[in-house]
This record gives structure tokens, sequence and C-alpha cells, in this order.
């Protein structure tokens, strides 16, 4: 313990995810779910997937673009998305959505 907080050692990782700002267009949206499901599988986010609801764009594109940040070693650059993606350590799962 150190002034009230603990001391991060080098190799103690957060847990991150990657989801779209709040800001971004759907023409933002729609390119990072292109994106993200050619490299990954986004079945979680089709028709009776457990991520299919609310069948938003920045839903979608929140789960595709973790997926692919989660597949390739949760890399700032991996959630960058033209400035559209956002990293955050608090858990955005919600129901039987469960992101990686």
């Amino acid at each position: 313990m150190c002034a009230g907080g603990m001391i991060k050692t080098a190799n103690a990782q957060e847990k991150t995810w990657c989801v779209a700002k709040p800001s971004s267009t759907d023409a933002e949206l729609s390119a990072n779910l292109e994106f993200a499901c050619g490299h990954v599988d986004c079945t979680t986010i089709k028709p009776n997937g457990p991520c299919f609801n609310p069948n938003t764009f920045i839903n979608r594109a929140s789960v595709a673009m973790n997926l692919y940040y989660s597949f390739h070693g949760r890399n700032l650059w991996n959630c960058d998305y033209q400035k559209s993606g956002l990293i955050t350590e608090t858990d955005p799962s919600y129901g039987t959505c469960q992101y990686a």
C-alpha cells in the first residue's frame, strides 16, 4: 500500500473493454461493424444471438469492436477506429450479453 492506494506492478493488467463513443455517427458505426466483423466472428450480434438486442448501431458496433479488441490482445490501437472507439474499465456486459 502506498498513500492509501494499491501499488500496481508492471505485470498487473486491468481488465478493459472497447466500446463505441456515444458521439459516433451511424456511418462510423457501420464502418466499424464492417471492419470488426470482417476479422472476428460476430455471430453474437446476429438475430437470436445474446447481444442482438437492443438492435441499435451503437450496441452492435460496441460488441463487434470489443470482440476485435479482445481477440487482438487489448492493445490501444485495436480500439481506435479512427477516433470513434473508447476504452473503458467498466464492464459493458448486460443480461445475456457478456463482453469478453
